[in-house]
């Protein structure tokens, strides 16, 4: 009962996912060996089966999805890359991307891609050599270990530019974004610079901005901030894509992927800078948060909550059962207490 009941709740909350989110996948750049065509819906559970198949790995799981011919399985491309985009089903046409989109259809909340195709390269190539690099924008020591690859990538400092509507300071999600803007195009002039090359090794490349959610959700996703924050990370998605390009002699799957499942939870890390600014306040607020925290929940507190709850009602039915069980007993005939003891007696007698 109690694994029925897991497997029911896990049902409905792949189906609520799906049904309330939405995404795109879109090809920035793909080379000759490699044809996008059409527009239908793909699954983001498919997204490993198409990389995989792309880089000319074993495919685990077969797909209907027709978006995707390999032209020339001899010459699949180098490297593929993958800029994750949480919380907007889209970037729009004011982003001014140069792309192939299709649908997605977010059948998972966090997405194992990343973990996938590296375990794939990994048993295709032992020797090893590839480069799988799982960078997160905002966060410093995903950064460190990305310096194998990049060398030394120092976080940046938010520099001055002609912003119309998006603020530096004041704004803890606008600065954010723009933190990680600033690290996007720290990347993009590393590869520029020629820290990576074409060397007949499969690379995957997995590049997170996680940003954009929170400052949609402050600013509201039709806003004239947010409209000004998808035109700049389109401009910068191209620049990369570019630069890409231009390290693999064009034998390179560049794609972006936007979905909006991180709404359904708006937290944001601060940047290193804005982080350091904020201490103080917030050092001084530790009493009165102290007096209110029993209302704050941590992320797993609907996972716990589900597992106290079902596993307090199977426990009661169960209880319940094995009751009724023991008042229906008949002693004379299920009982081997009473029969053992009846035996002993007739003995004495």
């Amino acid at each position: 009962m109690g694994v029925t009941m897991a497997l029911f709740w896990l049902t409905l909350v792949i189906s609520i996912i799906g049904s309330n989110a939405g995404g795109e996948f879109s090809v920035l750049h793909s080379p000759q060996s490699l044809k996008f065509t059409g527009s239908s819906k793909t699954l983001e559970s498919l997204l490993k089966e198409i990389f995989s198949a792309s880089l000319g790995l074993s495919v685990e799981e077969n797909s209907e999805w027709n978006g995707l011919s390999i032209t020339d399985p001899f010459n699949t491309p180098e490297a593929v890359v993958e800029v994750y985009i949480d919380g907007v089903s889209s970037l729009g046409e004011n982003a001014g991307l140069k792309a192939k989109n299709f649908p997605l259809i977010v059948d998972e909340y966090e997405p194992d891609t990343y973990d996938a195709i590296k375990h794939r390269i990994n048993q295709r190539f032992t020797n090893g050599g590839n480069k799988i690099i799982n960078i997160r924008l905002s966060e410093p020591d995903d950064l460190l270990s990305a310096s194998k690859a990049f060398g030394e990538i120092v976080p940046p400092k938010v520099s001055k530019q002609t912003l119309q509507h998006l603020k530096y300071d004041g704004v803890e999600e606008d600065y954010q974004f723009l933190y990680e803007l600033a690290v996007l195009k720290v990347l993009t002039a590393k590869i520029r610079s020629g820290v990576i090359s074409a060397d007949n090794i499969v690379d995957f490349y997995n590049i997170r901005f996680r940003s954009l959610h929170a400052l949609s959700d402050y600013h509201g996703p039709n806003s004239l901030q947010t409209k000004e924050a998808k035109k700049l990370l389109g401009n910068a998605l191209q620049e990369l894509s570019e630069a890409f390009v231009k390290a693999y002699d064009g034998s390179v799957l560049v794609t972006a992927v936007t979905t909006d499942v991180a709404h359904t939870r708006r937290a944001v890390r601060a940047a290193p800078e804005f982080r350091a600014e904020s201490q103080a306040m917030e050092r001084s607020n530790v009493l009165r948060n102290a007096t209110t925290e029993h209302d704050n929940y941590t992320a797993d507190y609907a996972a716990i909550f589900n597992i106290i709850l079902w596993f307090g009602v199977v426990f009661t039915f169960t209880l319940v059962a094995i009751v009724y069980a023991i008042m229906d007993m008949d002693p004379g005939r299920d009982s081997i207490i009473y029969r053992m003891t009846n035996t002993r007696m007739k003995k004495d007698n």
